[in-house]
């Protein structure tokens, strides 16, 4: 049941994270929001060790450790959170969480091996709400209305100094 609703959040908190990702052309210029982006997924990259290593050995406080992959075929792409449960040979091997549209075979609960250059961002999530990574939430998070944090933070329960933190 509670992981259930643990699943729920998450997808709670990617619809909300999509809606929310996109700025007004008067507040930034799509060029600026593309090299935020790519800032954010180069480090999740410099720092993927530390989600191979809550793999490995998990923290008692540890509620949730989580991958975004972006899946692509020949004319689209999409990024979704899942389920990391192993890492090997520069591969992941990830649950996932919820279906996707852009390709087959990639369906709830079912196990896929991802390779790091698919890996857009990670994160932990601790019992107290402490967010470890996440580094695309975090770039939504600074780009929401006050009212877009306070409903975000009511449904994730993270805490929101650590969504502001520079890690």
């Amino acid at each position: 049941m509670l992981r259930r609703f643990k699943l729920d959040v998450i997808f709670i908190l990617g619809v909300l994270l999509l809606s929310s990702c996109a700025l007004p052309l008067s507040a930034a210029s799509a060029p600026d929001v593309d090299k935020d982006f790519d800032a954010a997924v180069a480090k999740a990259h410099s720092t993927l060790n530390t989600v191979r290593q809550a793999l490995v050995s998990p923290k008692p406080s540890y509620v949730y450790i989580g991958l975004k992959i972006r899946i692509h075929n020949a004319s689209t792409f999409e990024d979704i959170w899942t389920e990391p449960v192993d890492y090997y040979n520069g591969a992941f091997t990830t649950q996932m969480v919820e279906g996707v549209t852009v390709s087959q075979g990639y369906h709830p609960n079912n196990l896929v091996r991802v390779p790091v250059e698919d890996v857009i961002d990670w994160m932990i999530v601790e019992e107290d709400g402490t967010l470890i990574g996440g580094y695309t939430i975090r770039l939504a998070y600074r780009n929401m209305t006050p009212e877009e944090r306070e409903e975000f933070l009511r449904i994730t329960g993270y805490k929101a100094e650590t969504l502001l933190e520079e890690e």
